[in-house]
């Protein structure tokens, strides 16, 4: 059975991401400084790594519309004062000149419980390339 402050906090935690996904979507920066720590960190593929600074520099100044941003198959665990959420983000932009990208990529969000609220303190995401198209038959 599980304790009931964990399901408490595994709810608090999807939601966080939500909240986050929206923020993004909507280039809500100052909301997106609400729910990452000062000492966030993102990292990317390799050893690419910004910290909340840059990563919200970089969400402000995209030159580029987000025309849809949503998560899929997202799970979170908690494990006493961290939690991880998992899942797989699609977007979809509209670049400035005029061409279209979809982005598929997994993610893992690491959560701090701070002062009684959960703060991500790292995110890793990794873009899924797409898949060659088939040669035809």
């Amino acid at each position: 059975m599980r304790n009931p402050r964990s399901v408490e906090d595994v709810q608090a935690l999807l939601s966080l991401e939500q909240a986050i996904v929206r923020a993004i979507h909507a280039r809500d920066t100052q909301s997106l400084k609400n729910f990452m720590a000062e000492d966030f960190v993102l990292r990317g593929a390799g050893a690419e790594e910004s910290d909340r600074a840059a990563f919200l520099t970089a969400i402000s100044t995209l030159e580029a519309d987000i025309l849809s941003l949503e998560t899929q198959n997202v799970r979170a665990h908690v494990f006493g004062e961290t939690g991880i959420l998992t899942g797989t983000q699609l977007a979809r932009v509209r670049m400035a000149d005029g061409t279209i990208i979809n982005d598929i990529s997994e993610f893992a969000d690491v959560c701090q419980r701070r002062d009684g609220r959960w703060w991500v303190v790292l995110a890793h995401s990794i873009t899924i390339p797409e898949p060659a198209p088939s040669p035809p038959a």
